[in-house]
């Protein structure tokens, strides 16, 4: 029995669907040499165009070929038999006794997580627990670890949904390199053409007489003074992080964000403890109706916070409301601010507006989110030049600026003019 059990262990990993952690169902294999289900490759290519990686070596093809694998198949079939057996043979081996009263152990301790005899249920280091039959208790801990596989198997299929999106921006990172590095080639190649037609031009010159070198003298020392070489630009490339190195980065630069009253819209009124902001209209005095307030964009305000160096980290709560605007801001919202999207001087944001998301920096971009935001993860990399928004409750990258930052930024809200308020989480910046 040991040595089925060991020969079964050693088999298993090969058996293994890589993408739903369980045996392979419907074996099949790509060029690269790894198998999974069939299912699992097909839904894990879904939606791919441009390039397919293989979830495990992450090598890329530009169609999906797959084989059946009937060899995998069958030995999969013998592997589960295998432990099908052996489990029957370990339960009948493991149905054991009770240690202290001799008898059979038949139900279960669900307080003490212990196989229990009927005595010990009724013995005093049981009393008032939750005792059932091993059935009812084999039962309930079976799903309850379905529960968890279909969990991991749905935070798998996520990563690897990042993964791909990740190979994506590297494969878009390479096509603007090399496309700077064409461009960089191209003007070295021209401005080689110009030096060499002038070194002719000297030389020759160099042959004339006295009168003819003298003639043309001025016109050569100005062109040889106007050569200048291409201007080198530097390249400015970087991700956002993903999941894992964002959990860290908000472990370590989480800001406590406050806001700034000094800054609102007089429509807006804030709470005691300046966390949440919520538009609250004035009254006028003349038939009590509501004041109007016919430019939204004017409802903004902004952190008491400022930050010219390092990297932070906060989150703010919008909620259902359907129009805010979160990121960060070099200057005061101006009161003038006009609604044609047109976003203060030097600010950058995350907005809803009209039932469309957008990016707001020196142009208004539109954003396909995939699912609808209630709260936003801010991360400023200032040195670096990076601002990236995320959707706080999966983690999940919703955009990115990459901008060379040379002043002081404060974080920036438009509130919207519903009554829903606008939160910025409490959490306070804890030690990495």
């Amino acid at each position: 029995m040991e040595e089925v059990s060991a020969a079964l262990a050693q088999m298993q990993p090969d058996l293994i669907c890589h993408i739903c952690l369980d045996y392979i169902n419907d074996p099949v294999t790509i060029d690269c040499g790894h198998s999974f289900c069939d299912s699992c490759i097909r839904m894990s290519w879904k939606d791919l165009q441009d390039t397919i990686p293989c979830p495990v070596c992450r090598q890329s093809r530009q169609e999906i070929r797959v084989s059946a694998n009937a060899q995998l198949g069958r030995l999969v079939d013998l592997a589960m038999l295998l432990q099908s057996s052996g489990s029957s043979e370990m339960a009948r081996a493991e149905k054991g006794r009770c240690e202290e009263h001799r008898q059979g152990v038949s139900l279960f301790c669900e307080d003490d997580q212990k196989l229990v005899c009927s005595l010990c249920a009724q013995g005093p280091a049981h009393q008032g627990h939750h005792i059932r039959s091993l059935a009812e208790a084999a039962a309930h801990h079976r799903q309850r670890l379905s529960g968890c596989i279909e969990s991991l198997k749905k935070q798998l299929a996520e990563v690897q949904k990042r993964d791909v999106a990740q190979d994506r921006n590297l494969l878009q990172l390479r096509a603007d390199v090399e496309k700077h590095r064409s461009r960089l080639a191209s003007e070295y190649e021209q401005l080689t053409q110009f030096v060499e037609h002038l070194r002719r031009d000297v030389a020759e010159r160099s042959m004339m007489s006295e009168e003819m070198v003298l003639r043309g003298v001025r016109g050569l020392q100005q062109r040889l003074a106007g050569l200048q070489p291409p201007t080198v630009q530097p390249l400015r490339f970087s991700l956002p992080p993903l999941c894992s190195a964002l959990n860290s980065i908000i472990r370590r630069f989480r800001e406590r964000i406050s806001l700034d009253p000094n800054t609102a819209h007089p429509s807006l009124r804030m709470s005691q403890d300046l966390q949440s902001v919520t538009c609250v209209r004035k009254r006028s005095k003349g038939d009590g109706d509501p004041e109007s307030c016919d430019d939204t964009t004017q409802l903004v305000l902004l952190g008491r916070e400022g930050f010219a160096s390092g990297r932070h980290y906060w989150e703010v709560q919008v909620g259902a409301k359907p129009e805010w605007a979160v990121g960060v801001c070099s200057v005061a919202p101006s009161a003038q601010a006009s609604r044609s999207l047109e976003a203060p001087k030097r600010c950058w944001t995350l907005q809803l507006l009209d039932g469309d998301y957008l990016s707001v920096g020196t142009a208004a971009v539109p954003l396909a989110l995939r699912d609808q935001p209630v709260a936003i993860g801010v991360y400023l990399d200032w040195e670096l030049g990076q601002l990236s928004f995320y959707n706080a409750a999966d983690r999940s990258h919703l955009h990115s600026f990459t901008e060379p930052f040379a002043e002081e930024l404060k974080p920036y809200f438009r509130v919207g003019p519903d009554c829903a308020p606008l939160s910025v989480d409490s959490g306070r910046a804890e030690e990495g």
